[in-house]
């Protein structure tokens, strides 16, 4: 184990001296937030660390004296692979806000910066979900041709995004391209929600591929429903209720337990 002085003492770091965090939420506002954190090495690639305990410490940039602390609890971006800390935050104003990471018993790493705007540009809790015209499995002569998932799961691409939002049912619309993610938790994020969707018959599942000319990716076009949902970065996951309404979104990694509580509350 490496070792980091405090105080005078030596206190055990789980990560190399080298790492740094940063924030894997590309669209915060002012509000109660869901907030992503990663630890990387140098070389970019994502330390997996589920046994460490961790804290974040959080603070605006005009008041750095003052700040507070949530605990965050590490979730898997690759299953046994990668992963990050998940916490939510409640941010009170908008601006630059720096973010420590804590190991339990070890010294802080470097502040990530991250920009916390007055509204988000994704549709947030309590928006009406945009009725975008997605393109359906109708409109093709093969799935091949509108997603990247190598099992895709038919019944996603039956209705579009806005027959989804405007049928009197709860809906889920995920938006990620396996083939071509800058994230690499496209995948996965597919992975979970085709674990929690036979447990909800009663619910619209759309997956919407981010990109057109999937079969030229010198050519890849980002579809205008990403645009029309004001999406900065893939993967995204909304859960949309009865009337229209979003009731949860959820950016990047999501676990099979938050998209089930998620829907137990639009459901309900």
């Amino acid at each position: 184990m490496l070792t980091a002085c405090s105080g005078g003492d030596e206190t055990a770091s789980p990560f190399p001296p080298d790492a740094f965090a940063y924030s894997a939420s590309s669209d915060l506002a002012v509000g109660t937030e869901r907030l992503l954190v990663a630890v990387a090495a140098p070389d970019g690639s994502r330390l997996a660390s589920p046994e460490v305990p961790v804290h974040l410490e959080l603070y605006h940039e005009e008041s750095p004296d003052d700040r507070f602390s949530v605990d965050a609890e590490f979730v898997w971006a690759i299953p046994e692979v990668s992963g990050l800390y998940r916490a939510e935050v409640t941010f009170d104003r908008e601006g630059i806000w720096e973010i420590l990471l804590v190991p339990e018993g070890a010294e802080p790493l470097d502040a990530a910066v991250v920009s916390v705007a007055a509204e988000a540009s994704t549709p947030a809790a309590g928006d009406p979900a945009p009725a975008s015209d997605s393109v359906t499995a109708g409109d093709v002569g093969d799935l091949g041709e509108i997603t990247t998932d190598p099992d895709p799961e038919a019944g996603f691409y039956e209705v579009s995004v806005a027959e989804a939002v405007t049928s009197g049912r709860p809906s889920v619309i995920a938006f990620a391209t396996p083939a071509f993610c800058r994230t690499a938790t496209c995948g996965p994020t597919l992975e979970v929600i085709k674990e929690v969707a036979p447990d909800y018959p009663g619910v619209e599942w759309v997956h919407v591929e981010v990109y057109t000319n999937l079969d030229d990716p010198d050519a890849l076009q980002v579809v205008p429903v990403v645009t029309e949902w004001g999406l900065p970065t893939e993967p995204w996951v909304f859960v949309v209720d009865a009337a229209g309404i979003v009731t949860h979104r959820f950016e990047g990694v999501i676990t099979a337990a938050e998209l089930r509580a998620a829907l137990e509350e639009a459901t309900g």
